[in-house]
């Protein structure tokens, strides 16, 4: 029998008691922190759902934990940045765009390299013994791994978009001494830290730096069963797989034995059904976070009109602190990436208002307030400059988003596609017409809506 989908009514005055609301409305995000704050659970992966959840409800120590119950950013900004301004963009050292100088290492990020360039650079500082990132298991398994040696850090994969149970990362900053410099999504973080400030400080020693990336969402493994349906892949053979590579968009690529499955992810119209917004984990509608407020480097995809003509991808940096700017340009003093200065305002425009700020995030976390649902609770640094979704477009998204997740747990696929290429196509084609215009023709700039990222700053990039 399938189970429904997410009803979510949940007593929001026991919200910190215990997970139970979390695992009512699918909003465990697989950080690990509860499997620490209480040894008695496990992350166990739901058959319908295909999403990883905590095994029962526990109590509160695992409640205080857990970033799906909520996140203090104040408190938690505090312990990390003392004494740093907080923005709306969080706290900002200097936000920079960079490419690596390596060509491969540059093709295969899709983006510009810098995380593997920085983990190269950090690895070479005494001060650190290893870094700690995900690496492959088999199949469509990732955990976080412990990398020492350069050779290493070539072979880790790049972004990883579907859920995982993530407790290794805290399991080996207990087992390890030494200093490590760590790998992780924003959510990922927070419940790292609210974990670490709550019940283990000692571990907070224990990392020298975090590189956070700029968060593109989470998806269900549903996103990955109806690709592999769509395109005739044996879902339960696949091997390996990765999400970019080979230019700036990069493709999906899924691995059975031998065999290499690649799926465009601009133009292909089964990914656009596949990795619609419906297919995200549930909290990934209600993060404010997707700029990792927590890291002390934050890097991703720069979406910028300056960049549409990159052949192999640029990164967006966001440096939190001197450190971390002073390590992205002693990569560019040794000829090991190319550089230039931006500012925050480019933050928002490549990353898209509403994911930056938060607009729709707050707005439907106040829907679901309204309607008894749970949700995590959280106030971040942008809360100010927010302008919230109206409520229609929230109803309306709730609405549908049940409609698409009873088809995905009955794994209906086919009927996504047939919708998508009917009732949604309309806001399809206006996706490509909005990026054409706002990155191709640079209409915001011709119109002074804003000042682009000049190309001549970027003239030695390619």
């Amino acid at each position: 029998m399938t189970k429904q989908p997410v009803s979510f009514v949940t007593n929001k005055s026991t919200r910190s008691q215990d997970l139970q609301g979390v695992i009512d409305a699918s909003m465990c995000i697989g950080c690990g922190a509860c499997v620490f704050a209480d040894p008695s659970l496990k992350l166990e992966l739901d058959p319908v759902k295909l999403i990883y959840q905590p095994s029962h409800a526990s109590n509160a120590d695992a409640a205080s934990v857990c970033p799906a119950v909520q996140v203090d950013f104040a408190g938690l900004q505090d312990q990390i940045f003392p004494g740093a301004e907080q923005t709306e963009y969080g706290v900002v050292h200097s936000v920079l765009l960079a490419q690596s100088t390596n060509y491969d290492r540059n093709l295969k990020a899709s983006s510009g390299g810098l995380v593997k360039e920085l983990l190269l650079q950090y690895l070479s500082q005494d001060d650190v013994d290893g870094v700690l990132a995900l690496g492959h298991v088999g199949g469509i398994d990732f955990e976080t791994q412990l990398v020492t040696e350069p050779e290493q850090v070539d072979r880790l994969p790049g972004s990883i978009y579907h859920n995982l149970a993530q407790p290794r990362a805290l399991e080996l900053l207990h087992e390890l001494e030494g200093r490590y410099v760590l790998v992780a999504i924003p959510c990922q973080l927070e419940g790292i830290y609210q974990y670490i400030y709550q019940q283990a400080p000692h571990l907070a020693d224990k990392i020298h730096t975090t590189i956070g990336l700029l968060c593109g969402w989470q998806y269900s493994h549903h996103a990955l069963r109806a690709i592999a349906e769509f395109k005739g892949v044996n879902y339960d053979e696949i091997t390996d797989l990765s999400f970019r590579g080979e230019g700036p968009v990069g493709r999906l690529r899924m691995w059975t034995g031998e065999e290499m499955h690649a799926v465009g992810r601009r133009v292909d119209f089964d990914y656009q059904v596949a990795f619609d917004r419906s297919f995200n984990t549930p909290r990934c509608h209600t993060c404010i976070n997707h700029s990792n407020y927590l890291a002390d480097i934050v890097v991703g995809d720069a979406w910028l009109p300056a960049t549409v003509a990159s052949r192999t991808g640029v990164s967006l940096l966001i440096c939190r602190t001197e450190g971390t700017h002073n390590a992205v340009r002693a990569l560019q003093e040794a000829e090991r990436v190319k550089v230039t200065d931006v500012t925050t305002a480019d933050i928002m425009e490549s990353q898209k208002r509403r994911v930056v700020f938060g607009d729709f995030a707050y707005a439907y976390s106040a829907y679901l307030d309204e309607i008894g649902v749970h949700h995590p609770d959280m106030v971040g640094p942008n809360r100010p400059a927010a302008r919230l979704s109206p409520r229609k477009d929230v109803v309306k998204f709730h609405k549908e988003l049940n409609r698409k997740l009873e088809l995905q747990w009955a794994r209906r696929y086919k009927f996504l596609r047939l919708r998508k290429a009917t009732v949604e196509l309309p806001k399809h084609v206006k996706k490509y017409l909005d990026w054409f215009f706002v990155r191709v023709l640079r209409i915001k700039s011709l119109t002074g809506q804003r000042k682009e990222v000049p190309r001549t700053a970027l003239r030695d990039f390619r």
